[in-house]
């Protein structure tokens, strides 16, 4: 039955060539068109998602840059390409498509010197990395497993016509690991544990078919061939993609696996957290959970000590999470710190969060309210500001418990600038950025004011009386809540915003 089918086939094929004439002139190749796409892996929504993660978690601005990512077998060129020679571009774009508290700072040397030597530039004002990622190509195996099979044979039609076929199907299994390092900027050393070896298995199987017609001595040929090969160049964007997750990750301390579809727990971050919540004490300590347990949605005050609503959050979500203890342990500590929601609404949780002197995270926001129905008469105040370059104005120097606060400042040269307001109990909270304002680089020759004159919200003045404080820094870098530091007086701590200089302040009292 399979002969006479082949042979049906065979002159069904004939006719076809006769049909057409046989004039390859007559040819019509259809030509598909593709629009460009954007270039979407199954690790690019954790790439974004760890930018949000950072925030989050508000771990410190981590300035990184790269060294040159080259294939350190040299297969690349001796299999013409087979895998990528320079990998740099990737790790760039991966970085620098993280965000957040992640700040890629490239490393072009022929674009430095030449800037130079133009006198464009003034290299005071550039901001330097904290580490230096390194790393490459460190193994090639293209031939772990290869297989193979293929069918050939001829027919000769009463010695006028002819046909050749054949069928050749190979299969083969390589794999690809990429190596990578942290350096310390400052001392050029190693960062210990904080690396990535990640490999991955590629699969290239081919399907050629050939058929050959001669007919009446004059040859007609055709030839297709058909092949389904996993892309070398796209796996190694996976890998570049996965290890940038693990370095940042690691480094951060973040529990950067939960982005990761199908990924486990990794331990060196898990050993960091268990390392951290043995070297708090143990006002930190509660400090820290209530900090967490707020970003899991829990009404808590994160004032270090143990309260009523602090326990009852901690036996709720110890509950929800299987865990069969009550009491603030490692284990609870480590499942508030891994699993806290990374999504924009908690996003929005952590900028009520400010910073006190003692490191303790405390929850002091205004109340954000929609617009009063009469409009809001701006009153102008001289107040204290720093050389000229940031001055920090409010609609008045005196308030009632209800009243509406604004806030207006200017800077004198493109800078990021950090608000935040300290009451009279000593609880400290971010006023700029803000949900509403998340922009904080700021230019000269504008007015700036807190509420924007655009946004759909107003700030009212809350209890508890006595005399609050706001305090505003300018800098020309990114300015991390945590570097904010004050005495016990609400002043700024001259100390450790030593290298704050460009500051403003405004006191008003609440009756």
């Amino acid at each position: 039955m399979k002969m006479k089918f082949k042979e049906y086939k065979i002159v069904w094929l004939l006719f076809l060539i006769a049909g057409c004439g046989a004039n390859p002139q007559n040819a019509d190749i259809g030509l598909n068109e593709s629009l460009p796409e954007a270039k979407i892996t199954i690790y690019q929504q954790a790439i974004n998602d760890m930018g949000l993660m950072t925030t989050i978690y508000n771990t410190p601005v981590l300035k990184i840059m790269t060294k040159d990512i080259f294939d350190n077998t040299g297969t690349s060129i001796a299999t013409k390409a087979e895998i990528p020679r320079d990998i740099t571009e990737m790790v760039k774009s991966t970085l620098n498509g993280i965000g957040g508290k992640v700040l890629y700072i490239p490393y072009e040397p022929e674009f430095m010197q030449n800037t130079a030597g133009t006198g464009y530039s003034d290299y005071g004002d550039k901001i330097l990395p904290q580490v230096v990622l390194s790393g490459g190509i460190t193994e090639f195996d293209r031939g772990l497993v290869t297989k193979g099979d293929s069918l050939e044979f001829d027919i000769e039609v009463a010695k006028q016509y002819g046909l050749d076929f054949a069928d050749e199907n190979k299969a083969s299994l390589s794999s690809v690991t990429l190596d990578f390092n942290l350096i310390d900027f400052k001392t050029f050393t190693g960062i210990p544990r904080i690396q990535a070896v990640n490999g991955i298995k590629l699969h290239k199987a081919t399907k050629e078919d050939s058929i050959g017609f001669t007919v009446k001595s004059a040859t007609f040929g055709a030839k297709g061939e058909i092949k389904k090969v996993q892309g070398r160049h796209a796996a190694v964007r996976l890998l570049v993609q996965l290890s940038m997750l693990q370095m940042i990750g690691r480094y951060t301390k973040l529990p950067y696996w939960r982005l990761v579809p199908g990924a486990t727990r990794d331990e060196v971050v898990v050993n960091q957290i268990q390392e951290e919540y043995y070297t708090l004490s143990q006002a930190q300590l509660i400090a820290k959970s209530q900090e967490l347990l707020y970003l899991h949605g829990y009404r808590v005050t994160p004032n270090g000590e143990m309260d009523k609503a602090t326990q009852k959050a901690l036996q709720d979500f110890a509950k929800k999470q299987n865990l069969q203890v009550t009491a603030l342990d490692q284990h609870v500590y480590l499942a508030l710190y891994e699993n806290v929601p990374i999504t924009l609404a908690v996003a929005r949780l952590r900028r009520n969060l400010g910073n006190s002197q003692n490191n303790t995270m405390v929850i002091s926001p205004p109340t954000f309210v929609s617009p009063q129905a009469k409009e809001i008469v701006e009153v102008s105040e001289n107040t204290k500001f720093n050389d000229g370059k940031l001055e920090l104005s409010i609609n008045k120097s005196e308030y009632k418990v209800g009243d509406i606060l604004k806030i207006n400042f200017t800077v004198s040269e493109p800078m990021y600038v950090r608000i935040v307001m300290i009451n009279s109990e000593g609880e400290v909270s971010t006023v700029f950025p803000n949900v509403y304002q998340s922009d904080n680089y700021c230019l000269p020759g504008k007015s700036y004011s807190i509420p924007g004159s655009s946004d759909s919200y107003s700030i009212l003045v809350d209890k508890p009386v006595g005399t609050d404080k706001l305090r505003a820094i300018a800098s020309k870098s990114l300015i991390p809540v945590d570097d904010m530091h004050f005495t016990s007086d609400g002043d700024f701590d001259e100390i450790k915003m030593a290298n704050y200089t460009i500051r403003a302040a405004v006191n008003y009292n609440i009756r």
